[in-house]
């Protein structure tokens, strides 16, 4: 059970080496935007908080 665990630990290292070879600083990109504190989306027209890529309420009615 033990080499399992560690095998699989390996394999993780290894997919996560490979992967930053492939994509380098593309997690550092998504991190950054994350946590550069960015203003949220409001609606230009009510000024309400936008939660999702659909739009506000207020031009739907």
């Amino acid at each position: 059970m033990v080499k399992a665990a560690i095998l699989f630990l390996v394999v993780m290292v290894l997919i996560g080496i490979i992967g930053n070879a492939l994509f380098p600083g593309a997690i550092g990109r998504n991190v950054k935007k994350r946590l550069t504190g960015g203003k949220p989306s409001t609606c230009p027209r009510c000024g309400r908080y936008v939660i999702g890529s659909k739009g506000c309420d207020c031009r739907k009615g």
